[in-house]
C-alpha cells in the first residue's frame, strides 16, 4: 500500500501533469518477458572466457604461482600471473583522491604481486574456450606462498580510537574526527548519561545480476567494453590509466544491469585484466563472477562505543561516539569511503549541542569494503536511533515523544551538521506526527506493547532518518589539474526529429531502479509529447555526454534536471517558431499531448512544427545540451572542504512492529510504515519502489543477513543458502506516504530517493526487537538479531521473561 501526500513548490506541475506522473517503468515488459539484455546474453563468435585463481590464505608472501598445469589442459588459450600482468598494467588509480579526506594511498595492483593480502584476492587468471573449462583450469594452478599472520578479528580492533592509533598505527587508514561544543563539561553536567555498544555486521549488497565485463579489440586498436556498471565513464578512464592508452580509444557500454546498490563501481581488478586479456589473446574475453565471488566483498562492520548524556524531560544534552571501522584490505574502490560518511552524519536530525565523534578507519586481511547502499548513512542512524530509545525506557517516557523534544524544528534549517553536512529543508516533526498516526501508535511509557502471550511477545520501534545525498565528487575523468576538488555536472542532450520523436542522452545511467523513466516523463513533459515518443539513451561512452553515472541518488534530481534544461531551450526555439507562424507571443504557446496551442486553441500539431523549424533552421535547432549542478554546488570551488559537496537530504520516520518467539528466538516483521520526504516526488511508483526495496535492505539487514568467516578467514559466506536474505513472506506489506519540503537547491525541487530507508528500517525493527524484550534483557550489541543472538539475550536477562 502506498499514498502520497503532495505539497508541490511554486512552479508545479499541473494536474494534468501530476495524474500523469505514475508512468509504469520504461520498457517494463522487456523485463518482465525474460526479453531485457543482460552483460552475459552478449557473447560475439569466439569469445573466450575468463576465471580468477584467488590467494588461499588472508595473508602471505607470494613466492610464485605456477600456470603451467592449466595451460597443458585442451582449450586453455591463456594465462598469467601478477609478474606478467605487471608488465602490461599500471597499478589500479583511486577514482577518487584519498587525500581529499585525509586518508593514506596504497599501490594497488590488478593481480598480486609479492604480497597475498587477503583470502580471494586474485593472483592469477585464465583464459579458456569455455567458463566452466577455465574455471577447471583456475583450480589446478599452483599458488606458492609463506604463510603470514592475518589481522582478521575486530574484536582486537574494538578498544579506544586513540590506544588503537597507537598500537595498530600501521593499519590506520584514516581518522575522521568532529566536534561541537565541549562534550566534557556538558557529560560531567547532565543529570543522566548511557552508553551502549553496537557491533554491526560486514553485509553483502547481493544484487541479482553479479559483476561482468566483455571486452574486445578492433582492428584499428579500440577498445569496447560492455559492463554490468553503475559509472561509464570513471570506468573508461580506470582502463585507460590501467592499459596506459588514450581515453578516447575505449568505448564502455552498459547493457542492462541486474541491480547494483552500490557494487558496481570501479576497483576492481578483473576490469583490466579482461581488456588486457583480450589484447593479448587477439579474441574477445568475458569474466562473469560467480556469487561466491560476489560474496567475498562486502560493507557496513563497524563496531561503535557510544554514550549520551540528557536531562529530566529527555533533552539531549551531549553525544559521543567512538568508533572502530575495519575495511579489509587497501583498494582502490571507494567502498571504504563509506566510513567517512557515518561519522559526518552524526547526530542526525536532532539538537544536540556538544557532539565528539571520533572514528578510526583500520586496514584488515579480510576483502576490501565495496560501496553499499545507504552508504555509511545507514550506521549511523542506527546508533543513534537505539540511542534515543535507551534515554526514553530509561526515564520511562514514550520513545516518540523523546523524539518530537529533540528533533530540529522547521525554523531551524539549514542546518550544519559537526561535519559540515548541511540538512537542506524539512518538516521532522510532520514526518513523525504522519508515520504515528499511519501506523497508529499508541504513546505508551511502558517498555513492551502487550503482555506476553505465550511464548511470543509483541514490540513497536520508531527510528528517524537522514540521508545526505547528491555528492557529486570530482572523480577519473571529472578530476582536472586546474579543478581537482570543485563539483562536477550532470549532463543531457535533448534532440528531437523532424517528425517530433524526442531522444534523451543522460549522463546519468539505470542500474535496475527506473531512472530512464523520469528522465522521458519529464522531457515529455517539457514538450508535451506522449511516452511513446520519447526514447532514453544512458550507459554508453560513444553516445552520452560525461558525468558521474549513478551514485548518491543524483540520477533524477540533477540528471533530470540537466534533462529539463535541455528540452526547455528546444521548446523554447520551437515557441519561437510557432510565435512566427501564428502571431502570437511565445509565452502564449503551449505543448500539450502532441498539439500546439495558442492558449487553449490548437493551431497545428507538434510534429508540423518539428518539421517546420528543422526546414527553416536545420536539425542543430532541434538539439540541445545542458549541463546541472545544484545550488549549494555552484559556488564551491578547490578551497572548499569535500564535507561541503552534499546538496541535500531526504528525510523519514519509520515504525516497525515485530514478533518475537521467545523459545526459538525467531522475529517476525508484521508491519513497516514509512513517511519520507525526498522533495518533490517526480514519480510515485519509482519512488515507492525505492523505497520498499530499501525498505527490505534494512529488514534483512536488521534480522538476517551477515557475511561471515571462519577463523582463518575463509568466506563461510558463500551461497544464498548461507547469506540469508529476506524473502517475501518474511516482509508484510508495506505501507509507505510522501510528505514533500522541495529542497530550495535543485531545480525540480527534488531530493534523493535511493539510498533512504535503509538505516530507518534496521534501526526501528533493531528498536521493535527491544521493545518486545522487555526491560529484563539488556540492550542489543550486535546485529543482525538473528535468533541465537536473541536467545542470547534472553539468557542474560536479569529478573526478565525468560524462555
Amino acid at each position: 500500500m502506498s499514498t502520497t501526500a503532495r505539497v508541490f513548490p511554486e512552479n508545479a506541475p499541473t494536474r494534468a501533469e501530476t495524474e500523469r506522473a505514475r508512468w509504469p517503468k520504461y520498457d517494463a515488459f522487456a523485463f518482465i518477458s525474460g526479453g531485457a539484455a543482460y552483460l552475459d546474453d552478449i557473447e560475439p563468435a569466439s569469445t573466450l572466457h575468463m576465471a580468477v585463481v584467488r590467494s588461499p590464505v588472508a595473508h602471505g608472501k607470494l613466492l610464485g604461482v605456477d600456470v603451467g598445469p592449466a595451460l597443458a589442459m585442451d582449450g586453455v588459450v591463456a594465462a598469467i600471473d601478477g609478474r606478467e600482468a605487471a608488465r602490461h598494467l599500471a597499478p589500479m588509480p583511486y577514482l577518487q583522491n584519498p587525500e581529499d579526506i585525509e586518508a593514506r594511498t596504497f599501490s594497488v595492483p590488478a593481480l598480486a604481486v609479492d604480497e597475498l593480502r587477503w583470502l580471494g584476492e586474485p593472483v592469477a587468471v585464465i583464459v579458456a574456450e569455455s567458463a566452466p573449462l577455465a574455471q577447471a583450469a583456475a583450480a589446478v594452478v599452483h599458488v606458492h606462498y609463506e604463510e603470514l599472520r592475518p589481522v582478521l578479528d575486530p574484536d582486537g580492533l574494538t578498544m579506544d580510537p586513540s590506544v588503537a592509533e597507537q598500537q595498530f598505527a600501521g593499519l590506520v587508514l584514516a581518522a575522521n574526527d568532529f566536534t561541537r561544543g565541549d562534550t566534557g563539561d556538558a557529560f560531567a553536567s547532565a543529570p543522566h548519561s548511557l552508553q551502549s555498544t553496537m557491533r554491526i555486521a560486514r553485509s553483502s549488497t547481493a544484487p541479482m545480476e553479479p559483476r561482468g565485463y566483455l571486452a574486445s579489440w578492433d582492428d584499428d586498436g579500440r577498445l569496447t567494453v560492455h559492463a554490468s556498471h553503475q559509472q561509464p565513464f570513471q570506468l573508461r578512464w580506470e582502463l585507460a590509466t590501467v592499459l596506459q592508452i588514450p581515453e578516447d580509444t575505449i568505448r564502455v557500454v552498459v547493457p542492462q544491469v541486474g541491480g547494483s546498490f552500490g557494487l558496481k563501481m570501479t576497483g576492481f581488478g578483473e576490469e583490466p585484466l579482461v581488456c588486457l586479456l583480450s589484447r593479448l589473446t587477439g579474441r574477445p574475453v568475458k569474466f562473469v563472477e560467480s556469487r561466491a565471488e560476489c560474496f567475498l566483498g562486502g560493507g557496513r562492520e563497524q563496531i561503535h562505543r557510544a554514550e549520551v548524556a540528557f536531562d529530566d524531560q529527555g533533552q539531549l544534552l551531549a553525544l559521543r561516539d567512538h568508533i572502530t571501522i575495519p575495511v579489509g584490505a587497501a583498494s582502490t574502490s571507494p567502498g571504504w569511503r563509506m566510513a567517512y560518511v557515518t561519522a559526518a552524519t552524526f547526530p542526525s536530525a536532532y539538537d544536540i549541542p556538544a557532539v565528539e565523534i571520533r572514528s578510526r578507519v583500520l586496514l584488515t586481511n579480510r576483502p576490501p569494503w565495496h560501496s553499499c547502499r545507504g552508504y555509511g548513512k545507514d550506521t549511523a542512524i542506527v546508533v543513534i536511533e537505539r540511542l534515543v530509545d535507551m534515554v526514553a525506557a530509561y526515564l520511562g517516557l514514550d520513545p516518540a515523544e523523546v523524539r518530537r523534544r529533540n528533533l530540529l524544528p522547521s525554523d531551524r534549517l539549514p542546518h550544519r551538521l559537526p561535519s559540515g553536512y548541511l540538512i537542506d529543508s524539512g518538516d521532522f516533526g510532520a514526518l513523525l506526527d504522519r508515520a504515528l498516526a499511519l501506523a497508529d501508535y499508541r504513546p505508551t511509557k511502558d517498555c513492551r506493547v502487550t503482555a506476553p502471550e505465550g511464548d511470543v511477545v509483541e514490540g513497536v520501534g520508531i527510528a528517524f532518518e537522514i540521508t545526505p545525498e547528491g555528492g557529486g565528487h570530482p572523480s577519473g575523468p571529472l578530476r582536472t589539474a586546474a579543478r581537482p576538488t570543485a563539483p562536477v555536472p550532470e549532463t543531457a542532450t535533448v534532440s528531437v526529429t523532424a517528425e517530433g520523436r524526442v531522444e534523451v542522452r543522460s549522463s546519468v545511467t539505470n542500474p535496475g531502479g527506473g531512472n530512464d523513466t523520469s528522465l522521458a516523463q519529464l522531457a515529455a513533459d517539457e514538450l508535451g509529447t506522449a511516452r511513446a515518443m520519447v526514447t532514453v539513451v544512458q550507459g554508453d561512452t560513444d553516445r552520452v555526454p560525461p558525468g558521474t553515472g549513478h551514485a548518491s541518488s543524483r540520477a533524477t534530481a540533477v540528471g533530470g534536471a540537466a534533462a529539463v534544461l535541455a528540452a526547455r531551450d528546444v521548446a523554447s526555439r520551437l515557441r519561437m517558431r510557432a510565435a512566427e507562424r501564428t502571431g502570437a507571443r511565445p509565452d502564449e504557446i503551449v505543448f500539450v499531448d502532441g498539439r500546439v496551442q495558442v492558449g487553449r486553441r490548437p493551431v497545428m500539431t507538434l510534429a508540423d512544427l518539428c518539421s517546420d523549424l528543422h526546414s527553416t533552421s536545420g536539425a542543430a535547432a532541434l538539439v540541445a545540451t545542458r549541463s546541472y549542478v545544484p545550488q549549494t554546488q555552484q559556488g564551491l570551488n578547490d578551497s572548499e572542504e569535500y564535507r561541503y559537496t552534499y546538496p541535500y537530504v531526504s528525510s523519514g520516520v519509520y515504525v516497525a512492529r515485530v514478533l518475537v518467539d521467545l523459545a526459538t528466538g525467531k522475529t517476525t516483521i508484521t508491519s513497516l510504515v514509512a513517511v519520507h520526504d525526498c522533495g518533490r516526488v517526480i514519480n510515485p511508483t519509482l519512488v515507492e519502489g525505492q523505497m520498499h526495496g530499501a525498505m527490505a535492505t534494512g529488514a534483512g539487514l536488521a534480522l538476517f543477513e551477515e557475511s561471515l568467516s571462519d577463523d582463518d578467514g575463509s568466506p563461510l559466506t558463500s551461497t544464498f543458502k548461507h547469506y540469508l536474505l529476506p524473502r517475501a513472506n518474511d516482509l508484510p506489506s508495506m505501507v509507505v506516504e510522501h510528505i514533500e519540503t522541495p529542497s530550495p537547491h535543485t531545480l525540480l525541487g527534488a531530493k534523493g530517493a535511493g539510498e533512504a530507508g535503509v538505516g530507518g528500517t534496521m534501526a526501528a525493527v533493531l528498536n521493535a526487537v527491544t521493545n518486545a524484550l522487555g526491560p529484563g534483557c539488556p540492550s542489543p550489541t550486535a546485529l543482525p538479531l538473528t535468533p541465537p543472538r536473541v536467545l542470547d539475550l534472553l539468557a542474560h536477562a536479569r529478573g526478565g521473561i525468560a524462555p
